[in-house]
């Protein structure tokens, strides 16, 4: 308890009139009112200190409630954020359900051509129109629909691939294969490429080349795939990474039938077969190791050989200028197929010679259009002598890889 006083002047005015005090200014005035100064008073420090707690409860309870409503507004954000996500996750049940169904759909269409190939173990894998069967932690790509399709099996696991390109080197467009550069961005280039563009990424300008990818690397390790030549017989299942390798040399390379007219296109014996069955009375019939002589009329363009030892196809190009008349020979197969031909054209009127020794060029899709390589040029003295060109054909027996000579 604290005491406290207050001083407080009042007149008092004398209700009966004159008073006995002393005058103003000493002088014979009228009386001087008196004043009375008054004390009094007291306080509580205690009910101070009540008010004080009371304001701080109140600021508190006007925080809580602020903090109450901030959470509430954090919760309502929050339960619209799940109900978003719960939307976009049963949209995305509903398009892939669909893609489910439509995959199946397909997948029943395209069942007499899988059991037509035969049934499926562990690892093994067939193929049809965009769809695969995967097991043992193996994939098949089918490039032409760009969508994958994997049944689970043993140790796998179902993949849609439906963008085959990101498996593509984005600065050349060939197959990735290892290694596989990366830039501190993230951006990849296969190790050709990053020579090629002098190690700056070409998409934010930073040094690439030094880096290497080892996620794609093992991704490309681990993707097994089936060479795009399995509808004409290639068996072979590799690794992505080797899919360009094995395709530049692959013996199952579509070929088209030489013949004029004729659309048959296969591997290259089966359109020796084809050919054989369909078009032989139109080729000239050989055996290697032995010279034949081959008369072409000036105005035809070529003339088919058959081979009556192995299942091989070659043809003698012919073209006409003012010069003389152009020669070579090329076999009907695939263009990197491993086996080469060497063959000698000789053509002659008695007193003078020319001849080549070359080895025979593989074109899948010849056309009587393409342009000659590498040919023998037949004076037009030499042409002349005779209403026909006649040429000397030797084709060796031995396959051989080699470059040719004229002499």
């Amino acid at each position: 308890m604290a005491r406290f006083s207050v001083g407080r002047e009042e007149e008092d005015d004398n209700e009966d009139g004159d008073s006995e005090g002393p005058t103003r200014g000493g002088g014979g005035g009228g009386p001087v009112p008196k004043r009375r100064r008054t004390f009094g008073g007291t306080f509580s420090c205690s009910s101070v200190r009540r008010q004080q707690e009371q304001e701080q409860q109140q600021e508190r309870e006007l925080e809580r409630e602020r903090e109450m409503a901030v959470d509430e507004e954090i919760e309502e954000e929050e339960e619209e954020e799940e109900e978003e996500e719960e939307e976009e996750e049963e949209e995305e049940e509903e398009e892939w359900e669909s893609e489910s169904e439509e995959e199946e759909s397909e997948e029943g269409r395209l069942g007499g051509v899988r059991d037509a190939e035969g049934p499926r173990g562990s690892g093994s894998i067939a193929r049809g129109n965009g769809s695969i069967a995967r097991g043992n932690g193996s994939m098949a790509v089918d490039e032409q629909d760009n969508d994958v399709e994997g049944l689970r099996g043993n140790g796998s696991i179902s993949v849609t691939l439906s963008d085959p390109d990101v498996l593509d080197c984005p600065i050349c467009l060939e197959h990735l294969s290892v290694p596989v550069f990366q830039c501190e961005n993230g951006h990849i280039a296969c190790a050709s490429c990053c020579i090629k563009i002098a190690n700056k990424c070409p998409s934010c300008c930073w040094p690439i080349g030094y880096n290497r990818c080892r996620a794609i690397e093992k991704v490309l390790e681990s993707v097994k795939v089936s060479c795009m030549n399995k509808s004409y017989g290639c068996k072979e299942v590799l690794s992505y990474s080797k899919k360009t390798d094995h395709e530049n040399t692959c013996i199952y390379v579509p070929c088209s039938c030489p013949f004029r007219g004729c659309d048959f296109v296969g591997a290259a014996t089966k359109v020796y077969a084809h050919f054989s069955d369909k078009h032989a009375s139109s080729a000239v019939h050989m055996l290697f190791n032995a010279v034949h002589p081959i008369y072409i009329e000036k105005h035809r363009r070529y003339q088919i050989l058959q081979m009556s030892t192995k299942d091989v196809l070659f043809i003698i190009n012919h073209a006409s200028d003012r010069a003389g008349s152009s020669v070579n020979i090329i076999c009907v197969g695939p263009a990197m197929q491993k086996r080469r031909f060497m063959y000698e054209i000789v053509a002659t009127d008695g007193e003078s010679t020319v001849k080549l020794e070359s080895v025979a060029e593989s074109v899948p899709n010849w056309s009587e259009n393409t342009p000659l390589k590498k040919y023998l040029l037949v004076p037009r003295y030499i042409v002349n002598s005779g209403a026909r060109l006649k040429l000397d054909v030797f084709i060796k027996e031995r396959e051989c890889i080699g470059s040719g000579s004229t002499t």
